[in-house]
């Protein structure tokens, strides 16, 4: 984890220097400009933890520069223990609004989620139909 987080800090300082080849005009909704490392802060606007037993308790979200996402959640189980879950993907921007494409950590072939959100001001917001009938909405603050 160490060495992860590491290496994306290293990525993170060299990207103003790649971002000087390109195109500087209009708003930056960029890969580059929303690389970052993004802690689970609320959950349906409840500070995490929270009551919910189907929402997640902890949760970090990683967007490199090269466009590569990971997704670490912790969600409660309802035998009292927690479970993490592990996602790994790609993310892009369509217009402004922020697209994740990730599939399990432990076996990348079952499937693509796709869930979209924004990215305003540090806040990253995700949101996702729930396990019922509800909706989810995970907000994550840049570290």
């Amino acid at each position: 984890m160490r060495i992860r987080l590491q290496l994306l800090s290293l990525a993170l300082a060299l990207a103003p220097i790649a971002g000087a080849c390109g195109n500087a005009a209009g708003p930056d909704h960029s890969i580059r400009a929303a690389a970052g490392v993004y802690l689970l802060a609320t959950v349906n606007g409840e500070s995490v933890p929270t009551s919910d037993p189907s929402a997640a308790v902890d949760g970090t979200v990683y967007l490199w520069p090269t466009g590569h996402a990971e997704r670490h959640v912790t969600y409660r189980r309802y035998d009292g223990g927690t479970e993490a879950v592990e996602s790994v993907g790609s993310f892009h921007f369509e217009g402004t609004t922020l697209v994740l494409e990730l599939a399990p950590k432990s076996d990348p072939t079952v499937g693509r989620w796709r869930v979209t959100g924004s990215l305003d001001d540090g806040t990253l917001t995700l949101g996702y139909p729930g396990p019922a009938d509800g909706w989810m909405k995970e907000e994550y603050r840049r570290k």
